[in-house]
């Protein structure tokens, strides 16, 4: 990958689309653009290739481009890139650089192109180097940037206007002197009352404490005609191609590509297949003189897990973000083998590779009089260093052999944060095969025939968060049986994490065969006893089974007096060490107790160490000993329990917390069969918790519209599972439920 492209919001979602160049690594292949999207800037999922080489003007590439967003449509704008046959030198003939716009409605799905200019179309000073549209509308104009090479091997920008995409007129062109042969990726863009032009000029020679790729990119500042001085993005080995979008809050973001062209160094994972990446989102903002500052996200706070001092030296766990302060003298910070450095005497900071972990990098300076604070987010194969918040940034990959690696600091004060992930949806229980029946409406005994089926309650629940786009986890223990392996590639299937699911020859997968009676009950006839999933035991637990946990869901059938319920509280334990959210569905299914009173016992021991308990109605007076909600709720508001949800089926849900009770009804549909519905209920709202930035310290305060937009969300999602048969087959997607 290298480029990033159409950088958006739209929909409720962040969309960043990229080059791509699957079939090499190399990126000798055809490129496309690959499509991820996120709810939150942190977890990011991807959709596929959404724009293919596939008409005459861009057969040999869909090339880098942007997006302009609408209320209900997203336009594109990229360059279709030709190589013609025949003796060419391809910078003044033999390659076509056509203007190409597309649009959608949904961010993946794209319209049919449409060319809007070609090499014809651009001024007569022009090479065949022409690309990168940057487009945005404003006040009923579309205004157009785009890279350029003259003839005479001088970059310039070029600008375009128009009241509709398909009538683009020339306007004008931005050059400088002495700074290379072409300008790529332009983008014009206003911030704080100033405004910028950002390029990518090549060709410049490279120097001692500039320009030291063989590649740039920055910024100049703009007034009419005007340019001001170029300033450099980021002064490390990798970085490229950055374009920025505003975002709902009115942040401009700038995300780059950390990669570059044609250098000298390399990066192993070459030969695993894959190659670049690109760099965190940064904020922008301008300082006092004019330039722009970059900071790492603030989202990147959310991911913080522990804070703790470092005095000389550590040893630190990948990925981290590293703190120094305090710079009064001669400052070195080292990242196993990057070293970075501030001389105080002479104002050179630098940053040095000292053993092969750069793979061919070797040393990257800045001049700088005042050094005042470091942040370094360190990732599994990447640095990123922002200097004097955020005045100056360098980027690099590098690749320690270990996650682990050494960090010291000398010259300075300093705190290191490990950053995790925390946005999967992890469930401990059973996962069985639900036999569904081939007639409803009639008695067990008049079924004849049932049609095996993934099932059981925490299954369902990754499956439905999976299914939205989130990420989610089974934890549990199947027989060594072909049911076994249906169940795992079902939950595959649905994007589920089935890497901790474990096998044994001991007991057999547990099975369900399910009737639906006259009056739309469910009659449940269970083989189990016992089955895989009960001999799961606590030693089995391991804590990277939780990582990155958001939310850790559990059900009251796996626990029964067998190592499962033991495992459950193993489980448990580590979840709350690690801040994530404990969410209880007790899914009451006496048949399989031979005490009712017994499982009522359990119940209450599990119930206070949940976040979020989400009981039915049918359930409340069992639990409780009142039908009463209100009557109950001082009950089940008991130990760490902060949120209360009521299910109601056809009557929708409420909840309860500290700030009160909320109510919703899902649309009216006629039900074929409720099997999962709960479990698609909890696991959706559990996911749109999520994509809200909830935590668990959020709970007990959340405000109650946000609480009712994740109950009408999951009422939604359950309207539409009910309308089908089966439970991880009737559930939505995201866009389904959109």
């Amino acid at each position: 990958m290298n480029d990033p492209n159409g950088l958006c919001f739209f929909d409720g979602f962040y969309h960043v689309y990229f080059q791509y160049s699957p079939g090499t690594p190399k990126g000798e292949s055809t490129r496309r653009w690959g499509h991820y999207v996120s709810s939150d800037l942190l977890s990011w999922k991807y959709k596929g290739v959404v724009l293919d080489a596939d008409i005459p003007e861009d057969k040999d590439g869909v090339f880098s481009g942007s997006a302009v967003t609408f209320d209900d449509h997203v336009e594109f704008f990229y360059t279709g890139n030709v190589m013609e046959e025949g003796d060419h030198d391809y910078v003044l003939t033999g390659r076509g650089a056509n203007v190409i716009h597309v649009s959608s409605s949904d961010g993946s799905k794209m319209s049919a192109k449409k060319v809007l200019l070609r090499n014809s179309d651009y001024p007569s000073f022009c090479s065949c180097h022409v690309r990168d549209p940057k487009v945005s509308f404003e006040n009923g104009i579309y205004k157009m940037v785009l890279g350029a090479r003259t003839k005479d091997d001088k970059g310039c920008v070029l600008l375009y206007e128009g009241t509709a995409v398909d009538s683009l007129e020339y306007k004008g062109c931005l050059s400088a002197p002495n700074m290379g042969y072409m300008w790529e990726c332009p983008e014009l863009f206003e911030l704080d009352g100033r405004k910028f032009l950002a390029m990518c000029p090549q060709g410049i020679p490279q120097g001692e404490f500039r320009f030291q790729n063989l590649f740039q990119s920055g910024y100049y500042t703009f007034d009419g005609d005007a340019l001001g001085c170029f300033e450099e993005f980021d002064y490390g080995f990798d970085f490229y191609a950055p374009q920025t979008f505003t975002v709902p809050d009115g942040r401009r973001l700038l995300i780059g590509w950390m990669g570059i062209g044609d250098d000298s160094y390399s990066n192993p994972t070459v030969d695993l297949g894959w190659q670049h990446c690109l760099t965190l989102p940064r904020e922008l903002s301008v300082s006092d003189d004019g330039k722009l500052i970059q900071k790492p996200l603030r989202e990147l706070d959310k991911l913080k897990t522990s804070v703790k001092s470092v005095e000389g030296e550590a040893w630190e766990g990948l990925p981290f973000e590293l703190n120094v302060s305090s710079c009064s003298a001669d400052v070195c910070v080292s990242v196993s083998g990057a070293e970075i450095r501030w001389d105080k005497s002479c104002g050179v900071f630098s940053l040095q590779f000292t053993n092969d972990e750069g793979f061919g990098r070797s040393i990257r300076k800045i001049k700088i009089d005042n050094l005042t604070d470091i942040k370094v987010i360190a990732d599994i194969s990447s640095l990123e260093i922002y200097i004097n918040d955020g005045m100056y940034v360098m980027s690099t990959r590098f690749y320690p052999e270990y996650k682990q690696v050494r960090v010291a600091v000398s010259g300075a004060s300093a705190e290191v944060s490990a950053l995790r992930l925390k946005d999967t949806l992890v469930a401990i229980g059973e996962a069985l095969i639900d036999f569904i029946p081939d007639k409803t409406g009639c008695e067990f005994y008049e079924v004849g025939a049932f049609s095996p089926a993934t099932g059981g309650a925490p299954a369902n629940v990754t499956a439905a968060y999976s299914k939205l786009g989130g990420k989610s986890r089974m934890i549990t223990k199947l027989g060594k049986d072909p049911f076994g392996d249906v169940i795992t590639r079902t939950l595959n299937d649905a994007g589920v994490d089935t890497s901790y699911i474990s096998y044994t020859s001991e007991a057999n997968t547990a099975l369900a065969f399910v009737s639906l009676a006259k009056d739309g009950n469910r009659v449940f006839s269970f083989y189990r006893n016992p089955s895989a999933d009960m001999l799961f035991a606590p030693e089995e637990v391991t804590g990277d089974m939780l990582d990155n946990c958001y939310a850790l869901h559990f059900c009251s059938v796996s626990l029964g007096d067998f190592p499962m319920r033991d495992a459950h509280r193993t489980a448990i334990a580590i979840a709350r060490r690690q801040g994530a959210i404990i969410s209880f569905d007790p899914n009451l299914r006496f048949m399989l107790w031979d005490d009712r009173d017994e499982l009522k016992r359990v119940i209450w021991e599990f119930l206070p160490d949940c976040d979020i308990l989400k009981i039915s109605d049918e359930e409340l007076e069992y639990i409780t000993g009142t039908a009463d909600f209100d009557e109950a709720l001082p009950l089940l508001f008991n130990g760490n329990v902060k949120l209360v949800i009521l299910t109601k089926g056809k009557d929708g849900a409420c909840a309860v917390n500290s700030c009160g009770c909320v109510d919703s009804v899902g649309p009216v549909v006629k039900a074929t069969d409720t099997t999962g519905a709960g479990d698609a209920f909890i696991g959706s709202f559990l996911w749109k918790l999520k994509t809200l930035g909830i935590s668990r310290e959020d709970l007990a305060s959340c405000p109650p519209d946000v609480i009712s937009e994740c109950l009408d969300f999951a009422n939604r999602y359950c309207s539409i599972s009910v309308q089908r048969p089966g439970a991880i087959p009737s559930y939505p997607e995201f866009n389904e439920v959109r």
